[in-house]
């Protein structure tokens, strides 16, 4: 095993040096996206042309349509299952398809983010103030210049922010921001940029946001219905970035990013009856920073290296008089060391290869007595073709990983390697219409998180990695605006997935569960996505965007078994969306509403854990007003309007009716 990890470290040694001395040629333009890698520029022609589905959002989108933060822009991606503890700022976690979040990746521009002890990412830390687009591939990129890792996911969101000034904008770029709404919510964000010379563009952001969380709910207990307020749910969390762009020569440039986030919150616990004590703490910390090095050699060759570094520290503080001394700190410390290279070679018009490796170094550690420190190396290598002719696409890709266990206390988790293909292709039938088929096949698989094989009476270093399967049929579609028709885009996906030894939670007793492999799911269901504007004069239009899943994901374990062919925990049936905005010289509004059928809180869908659907709909309102170089935004939102009493998970209550007013002002 040791040889594997020093054959790939010298591989990756060398790509990096190979990518550093080489002298490439002389073009007469700063070069940031290489030749080959981009398929097109247009965010709806990606989603057209994409060989598997992808779904995208940009910064102008989601303010026309009304997005409040990335968790409702997650709300308004088909297929995607929202995990929210309720509040601002609370934790969101997401998962796509009836997949579990452990199975979806998060890329932060262009590197993948890490939780070792969780395998979750919580996309709240992360602010949409900043964000440029966000996109969701479920399976494959057609993008192949990537990190083995950002293809080692059932499905990627990936999370591209406010790029850095062009080449030649000499003027220094300032936004600032302040928000402020319900329940104590006070927001301040800014963000300023600059070429500092005609090689290197400077930007940083800073944001602070503090809310009480206190906002009133609906209690139902039997024929008793009260009112009560949600208590202990204060935070106050702050997260600030520094990134450089330094364009080394005109064909190649090196990206770095400094990243630090703050949370101390209160935890409001889960809502039980006649007890809404809470004493719990909490407090999370993440430092990264993360560099990439991109070089087009010439017109078939280029290279890219990436490297980073991850730590995170998660401090839980209670206090109760069933613990000695009356306290309770359980303190988590995790770090992450990663480095990446690719090699894409491109020999004609038709074909483009890649070659990827990554390794990565994981350990975690506790105040706990008995912490058994695990650590973990991980190697992945991947091969990637993608060949184009007319109007035909087609890209195959094969995954090689490795992850290595051990502790330096007690029991180790197994290790596990696997073999992972992926094939998918994009036909266009007529050349003269807008009209797309795709079909996609995607074999990937999850190792146990560190709280799954080691965590205190409950992980087990038994487990087996989750392996899936993923099949998906779809058709896309764009037709131009033509007379009264609108301008419009749609997409229909199919899909099957299945999930072998996958891990839930078993109880043992009242207080102790353990982690195990349970088998098998299945899971059926249907993504819609229809866009359309309608251009009612030069300066008005209106725009409809709206999106539906149908998600059926059933155990299939073992027929005399409760859950045999119920629904999954959590998962809804019927999910989906919709907005409508209004453009125009005046005030521009959008209304939106997204819902969810029936859930349930546990596999065998008791009567006692069913989750009641909802739909919540809100309405946003925004000006801008221009001075020269200037620019102030005005806008209001009116959330969830009509009041609506609802869960997400089980016992912990969303916000009723609420309101966010900002003021932004933009210099240029």
């Amino acid at each position: 095993m040791r040889r594997h990890i020093m054959t790939v470290n010298l591989l990756l040694f060398a790509l990096t040096a190979f990518g550093n001395v080489v002298q490439p040629d002389t073009v007469p333009s700063r070069v940031h996206d290489l030749d080959g890698v981009e398929v097109t520029s247009s965010r709806a022609a990606k989603t057209l042309t994409s060989s598997a589905p992808l779904h995208s959002l940009d910064a102008d989108r989601m303010k026309v349509t009304g997005v409040t933060d990335i968790s409702d822009a997650m709300h308004r991606l088909p297929g995607v299952t929202l995990r929210d503890y309720g509040g601002a700022g609370g934790l969101k976690t997401v998962s796509v398809r009836g997949f579990g979040a452990g199975h979806t990746a998060v890329v932060y521009d262009g590197i993948s983010l890490s939780d070792c002890q969780s395998g979750q990412i919580d996309v709240s830390r992360y602010s949409l103030d900043n964000v440029g687009s966000l996109s969701m591939i479920i399976g494959d990129n057609d993008d192949i210049f990537i990190p083995a890792r950002a293809a080692a996911s059932a499905a990627t969101l990936s999370i591209s922010t406010i790029g850095l000034p062009q080449e030649g904008d000499d003027a220094l770029h300032l936004v600032t921001q302040l928000r402020v709404g319900s329940f104590g919510n006070i927001n301040p964000f800014f963000r300023i940029s600059k070429n500092v010379s005609s090689r290197v563009s400077l930007s940083a952001i800073g944001e602070f946001m503090h809310t009480d969380n206190d906002y009133p709910f609906t209690l139902k207990n039997g024929s008793v219905t009260t009112r009560e307020t949600r208590n202990n749910s204060r935070m106050n969390s702050g997260h600030a970035e520094v990134n450089i762009g330094w364009a080394v020569t005109p064909r190649s440039s090196l990206t770095g990013k400094i990243y630090y986030y703050d949370n101390a919150r209160h935890l409001p616990g889960p809502v039980i009856y006649y007890n809404d004590v809470s004493n719990e703490k909490l407090r999370e910390r993440n430092l990264f920073t993360q560099l990439q090095y991109r070089n087009a050699i010439n017109r078939k060759w280029s290279v890219q290296g990436n490297a980073k570094f991850n730590w995170a520290a998660s401090l839980y503080h209670d206090e109760k008089g069933i613990y000695p001394g009356g306290v309770l700190n359980q303190n988590y410390w995790q770090r992450e060391a990663y480095v990446s290279g690719c090699v894409l070679f491109l020999p004609d018009d038709r074909w483009a290869i890649d070659y990827s490796a990554d390794y990565a170094f994981n350990n975690l550690n506790s105040n706990l007595r008995d912490d058994s420190r695990p650590y973990r190396n991980s190697i992945l290598q991947s091969l990637t073709a993608r060949y184009r002719y007319n109007r035909l696409t087609v890209m195959a890709r094969a995954l090689y990983s490795l992850y290595l266990n051990d502790v330096k206390e007690g029991e180790k988790s197994r290790d596990a390697s696997r073999f992972s293909p992926s094939l998918s292709l994009s036909w266009q039938p007529f050349s003269s219409q807008a009209l797309f088929l795709r079909l996609s096949y995607k074999n990937i698989f999850r190792v146990p998180s560190f709280n799954e094989a080691y965590f205190d009476h409950y992980g087990s270093t038994n487990l087996k990695p989750e392996t899936t399967d993923q099949i998906n049929l779809g058709v896309t579609y764009s037709a131009p605006s033509v007379s009264w028709l609108p301008e419009l885009t749609a997409t229909v996906d199919g899909y099957v997935n299945h999930v072998k030894d996958k891990i839930v939670a078993i109880p043992y007793n009242m207080f102790i569960w353990n982690m195990m492999n349970l088998g098998k799911v299945r899971m059926l269901g249907l993504d819609v996505t229809l866009n359309a504007t309608f251009r009612l004069s030069k300066e008005q239009s209106l725009i409809f965007a709206g999106n539906y899943s149908y998600q059926r994901a059933q155990p299939r374990t073992d027929r005399t078994a409760s859950d045999w062919m119920k629904q999954v925990a959590y998962t809804p049936l019927n999910s989906g969306g919709a907005s409508l905005s209004y453009e125009n010289p005046w005030a521009n509004v959008a209304i939106h509403a997204t819902g969810v059928s029936t859930r349930y809180a546990s596999n065998n869908n008791m009567p006692e854990t069913r989750i009641p659907g909802y739909v919540e709909a809100g309405v946003t309102a925004y000006r801008d007003f221009h001075f020269g170089d200037h620019q102030v935004e005005i806008r209001a939102d009116l959330l969830n309007m009509f009041d609506k009493q609802y869960e997400i998970v089980a016992r912990y209550p969303m916000p009723g009716r609420s309101w966010l007013f900002s003021v932004k002002y933009s210099f240029n």
